[in-house]
């Protein structure tokens, strides 16, 4: 099911209580934007393919799109959107939480690389930070040893993080499609 077909179904509802949605239609119906923050999300960037548009909070402030490379087999990341409140903890408090939660949802993660950036990849402006993890998995008795990267900036008042996920044995080519991503998704 593809990023439209998702958005239709939050579109139309599900819950009885009144949510404003987080996403609209962007100026073809290939694209949908994030209400609050501009933040655009086409169906296809490059070799990607998006998927499941996630609204978090009931204001729509708080959402999340999924990418999955259609070359790549196994590489998905995520793109989350949500507000940046400011303050003295600001990025490097919000950075320290969500390298914390990669630590929870893995066992024997290891931090191969830790990167203050002055921009994103795309030339954007803003303050990032990013992040690279091994860790290994036990997928039903087979251990696979897999890299994670965390990107994080704070960009005109949000959080924009991406969160990739792939197998050890793609890290080159993955990493590469990885930042292209970043580089080809439209900021506002």
């Amino acid at each position: 099911m593809g990023i439209l077909d998702r958005l239709k179904g939050l579109l139309a509802g599900g819950r009885k209580t009144a949510k404003e949605p987080a996403f609209i239609q962007g100026e073809s119906d290939q694209v949908i934007v994030h209400r609050r923050s501009g933040f655009r999300f086409p169906q296809a960037v490059g070799d990607y393919v998006g998927v499941s548009p996630t609204q978090y909070d009931e204001g729509g402030l708080d959402v999340s799109v999924g990418y999955n490379h259609t070359k790549l087999m196994g590489l998905a990341v995520t793109v989350y959107v949500y507000p940046d409140p400011g303050g003295e903890a600001g990025l490097s408090g919000q950075y320290a939480g969500c390298k914390g939660e990669v630590g929870a949802a893995h066992q024997k993660v290891e931090t191969i690389s830790d990167e203050t950036l002055a921009s994103a990849p795309n030339g954007a402006r803003g303050q990032g930070r990013k992040a690279l993890f091994t860790f290994e998995d036990d997928l039903g008795g087979v251990k696979l040893t897999s890299q994670s990267e965390l990107w994080l900036f704070s960009h005109k008042g949000f959080f924009i993080k991406f969160r990739a996920t792939y197998p050890d044995t793609m890290k080159a080519q993955a990493h590469a499609a990885v930042e292209g991503l970043l580089r080809d998704l439209p900021w506002p």
